[in-house]
């Protein structure tokens, strides 16, 4: 294995246990009762301030061109704000463990997006991952038992609009990222719009409150910011060294961490239907996986 391909998979476990911690994160800020728009300010403001402070050394200008632009606001409001904002919202009525399964609907709803806008073909594969994806979530909504609180089954539909935004992003990552900038500038510059956007939203709600108003607020902020941070960067990164297909791989890093950490944090021990729809999903996203790498120029040149 070349040097290239290790260090991006060293990144690709980094990113993945940081986006699988964001689950933990959202259900102790929404549990401590802080407002939604708020959590997501802070933590963009935050996350980018980190970003380049890291990037301080070897600064650069953040790309003003319209292309970038639309990518920074893009990104920030389907990669971050909108699946943030929805599984923050409802992390005090699903475990944070059934919300990270939604995560590995992604790379076969980036499938299902391409191939409608007609990017992709057909691709048998890919169409038995959609269907295993539709199997899993219907074995968390539909059985008595499957959940703590069966009430709140119907909360997975809004849940679902986090990886369907999330795909999106993809989309958009492939076709608007600017090639001249770096990693760094260009997580920064997306938290960054993250921040911008939600800053007058926030403020004319009334929900631009302080985060330090407690310990648990503040842990789960900072936490968040931290999280958003090192994912972006390894976006970009991983994607740069070793292409979309390796990275796709990341889905599984997020689910492993983000029910370890709820088990390990809230105690949540998922019942035997969930486990099932943890089989069915990882098995879609491995189908979805081998797709992907069967068709991809690296696949067919060989």
């Amino acid at each position: 294995m070349s040097p290239n391909i290790l260090f991006a998979t060293a990144l690709l476990l980094l990113g993945g246990a940081g986006y699988g911690s964001m689950f933990a994160a959202n259900k102790i800020v929404a549990d401590a009762g802080f407002p939604v728009l708020a959590y997501l300010f802070w933590q963009s403001l935050l996350g980018a301030a980190f970003v380049f402070g890291l990037h301080a050394v070897r600064w650069r200008r953040p790309n003003t061109r319209p292309r970038a632009i639309a990518h920074y606001v893009g990104s920030a409001c389907f990669g971050m704000l909108i699946p943030t904002g929805v599984l923050a919202f409802v992390a005090d009525v699903l475990p944070a463990s059934v919300l990270t399964l939604t995560m590995t609907l992604i790379p076969s709803l980036t499938y299902a997006f391409a191939f409608v806008l007609r990017v992709e073909r057909l691709r048998w594969l890919s169409l038995g991952a959609i269907l295993l994806g539709l199997g899993g979530v219907l074995m968390i909504v539909l059985p008595q038992g499957s959940l703590p609180d069966a009430s709140a089954a119907i909360w997975i539909l809004p849940a679902l609009i986090a990886p369907i935004s999330a795909a999106t992003n993809n989309l958009i990552v492939a076709t608007l990222r600017p090639p001249e900038s770096d990693s760094l500038t260009l997580g920064g510059s997306v938290l960054l719009g993250g921040a911008v956007i939600t800053l007058p939203v926030a403020a004319l709600s009334g929900d631009l409150v302080v985060f330090w108003q407690s310990s648990a607020v503040l842990t789960g902020v900072l936490w968040a910011a931290v999280a958003q941070a090192v994912g972006f960067f390894c976006l970009y990164e991983v994607i740069r060294r070793a292409g979309p297909v390796f990275f796709s791989q990341i889905s599984y890093v997020i689910v492993a961490c983000g029910i370890g950490w709820g088990f390990a944090l809230f105690s949540e021990r998922p019942s035997v239907w969930i486990w099932g729809a943890v089989a069915l999903m990882t098995l879609g996203l491995g189908l979805a996986n081998t797709a992907v790498a069967r068709t991809s120029p690296t696949s067919e040149g060989s």
